[in-house]
């Protein structure tokens, strides 16, 4: 009976650890196949994912609606593809909105869209519907004639005011031409006439202009006392008489970059009573200049809205050379180089960063008050609108952070019946800012401490920004001397 009971229980023995072999290899292939699934179905996604990247797209056509002056070549130099090009699929999308801002900132269309419609896998059609503003514009016109509009409205001189009938053609012929004629009264009698932006090729690349311009003025800035303009007025003729005649050449051989060449003639004229007052007005005491200026000016143009920038980047350096004209009896010599780099940074959807700074180097070979204009002019730092800062060289630094408080919105008003007009865009922005710089002038006076020496201020402020490029600022700044005080200007800020 041993042998019985012995093999009862060999044989559930032998029956469980083949079962257990056979359990075992079949976990173990199981398992490999897991495994090899798994590292298939990576690799499936991975594919997936670079075939996604990597696909291409070709633009079969572009389609432009709405450009009823505007000829389409205008349109097409702008985009950042042509027809044909193929693209990869990653990049596509930054690329039509590069191509939007792009047609934005040529400033002869109020509202720009751009759509895709796919036709296969990889063929798609690109459809750009623009409408255009309004090109031609004879008006009547009432403008301030000051250094900037607060210094404007603090003199309470309204009598510092031009009227006159100008005649505007934007986009002339549909070519992105620009026709002016304007005749001026009043605080000065002005007139000038130019014809800029005309194409030499078919390729958009080499452009000429020119303009011509008669100024005469009662009363002409003619020095600095305690960092403030001083003015001369002479009620019987003219205090100051300027004519300025310019050719210009302008080199564009893509979309950002922009190589333009000035060359100019100036004629000046100033009352006697001026050379008295300041005998280096003109320099070495003289009431007539004829001068040349040759001007090169470089620029890298990267802002994403040329009018109000929030993104990219611009870079521009100018550099000048005037000399008296030949055989003049008083030699003179002015180089000027002037570069200038802003940063436009946007840190999340309503709140965005500028940097700005701006240098210049002159050197002239006698003192000459109108070569030597710095701060107060043409540039100015908040806190200081209502100053004038002459000097031979000058460094400012800018911040600005900026955020939104009403983000770009439109609106129609139906009760204007014209389409150009009735539909308004616009957007409110907050402002934190803060400035510093330097003038170094040589021929400083001690009553002008403003010169030599470092200047700072900050403040906060508001722009409301609408349509034909228009931006209205109010801002509140105190500079280093704990001079405060509110501010209005018609300009974006931070903006070349």
């Amino acid at each position: 009976m041993t042998p019985v009971a012995a093999d009862i229980e060999v044989y559930p023995t032998s029956y469980c650890n083949v079962f257990f072999a056979i359990f075992s290899k079949i976990c173990e292939r199981i398992s490999m196949m897991n495994r090899k699934l798994s590292f298939s179905l990576i690799f499936f996604i991975i594919q997936i994912v670079v075939w996604s990247q990597d696909k291409n797209l070709i633009i079969n056509e572009i389609e432009i609606t709405g450009n009823r002056i505007t000829k389409e070549k205008i349109i097409l130099r702008e985009l950042t593809f042509q027809k044909g090009d193929t693209i990869p699929g990653d990049s596509f999308e930054s690329l039509i909105s590069r191509s939007r801002e792009n047609i934005l900132n040529t400033s002869i269309f109020n509202y720009v869209t751009i759509t895709e419609s796919t036709e296969s896998t990889d063929l798609v059609t690109i459809i750009i519907s623009v409408e255009e503003r309004w090109y031609t514009w004879p008006s009547v016109i009432l403008v301030y004639d000051d250094r900037n509009f607060s210094a404007w409205l603090k003199s309470k001189d309204f009598s510092k005011t031009k009227y006159g009938l100008s005649l505007d053609r934007f986009n002339a012929f549909g070519r992105r031409e620009n026709l002016r004629a304007s005749f001026l009264f009043g605080y000065a009698r002005q007139f000038s006439a130019s014809y800029k932006n005309i194409a030499l090729d078919k390729n958009r690349k080499h452009f000429v202009g020119g303009d011509i311009e008669f100024i005469a003025q009662d009363e002409i800035i003619y020095a600095t006392k305690e960092n403030k303009p001083v003015t001369f007025n002479n009620d019987f003729k003219s205090a100051y008489d300027r004519e300025k005649f310019t050719i210009n050449y302008l080199f564009r051989p893509d979309i950002i970059n922009y190589h333009n060449f000035y060359l100019n003639y100036f004629k000046y004229n100033i009352a006697d009573t001026i050379i008295k007052l300041n005998p280096d007005f003109l320099g070495s005491n003289r009431n007539r200049f004829d001068c040349f200026t040759l001007d090169y000016v470089f620029s890298n143009d990267r802002r994403d809205i040329h009018a109000y920038p929030l993104r990219g980047s611009y870079f521009g350096l100018l550099i000048g050379q005037t000399l008296a004209k030949p055989f003049s009896k008083e030699p003179f010599s002015s180089t000027i180089i002037y570069p200038s780099f802003y940063k436009y940074m946007e840190i999340n959807s309503k709140l965005f960063y500028a940097a700005g700074i701006n240098i210049k180097l002159s050197y002239t070979n006698i003192n000459s008050f109108i070569y030597s204009r710095s701060i107060g002019y043409k540039l100015n730092m908040h806190g200081f609108e209502y100053n004038t800062i002459e000097g031979q060289h000058f460094i400012i630094l800018n911040n600005l952070l900026k955020f939104a408080v009403l983000k770009q919105r439109v609106t129609k008003i139906s009760v204007i019946p014209f389409d150009k007009f009735n539909k308004i865009h616009y957007a409110l922005y907050f402002n934190l800012f803060t400035d510093c710089g330097y003038v170094s002038n040589k021929y400083s006076t001690p009553d002008n401490d403003y010169a030599n020496r470092f200047l700072y201020s900050g403040g906060v402020g508001f722009d409301l920004v609408t349509y034909y490029d228009r931006t209205f600022r109010i801002e509140y700044s105190i500079n280093g001397s704990g001079i405060a005080g509110f501010y209005f200007h018609l300009t974006a800020p931070l903006n070349k």
